[in-house]
């Protein structure tokens, strides 16, 4: 299944449960993340990425999802991927 929000934001599922999303980043182009075996439905978190865009809610990504890692949520809200942001600041990692 793949759910279109727009242009740029599609959500699909693979056969083993992982969320893939594609969205635009803050940073201007578009990013791809996979989500592996989440404890979220995929519909649950295209209702909040949909309501995101068209700036409806603006419920806390921590609450809405408390158990998703901090990388996934991050993704969620910025579309930054965990490996743009280990590349952003790893000059700050010890």
């Amino acid at each position: 299944m793949q759910i279109i929000l727009d242009k740029n934001t599609h959500l699909t599922h693979d056969a083993l449960g992982n969320i893939h999303i594609t969205r635009p980043s803050i940073t201007g182009r578009v990013a791809s993340h996979m989500i592996k075996n989440p404890q979220y439905d995929l519909f649950d978190i295209a209702r909040w990425l949909y309501r995101r865009i068209l700036r409806m809610d603006n419920s806390l990504v921590q609450v809405e999802f408390p158990n998703m890692s901090e990388s996934d949520r991050e993704f969620l809200m910025t579309g930054i991927t965990p490996q743009e942001w280990n590349d952003i600041f790893k000059e700050e990692r010890v």
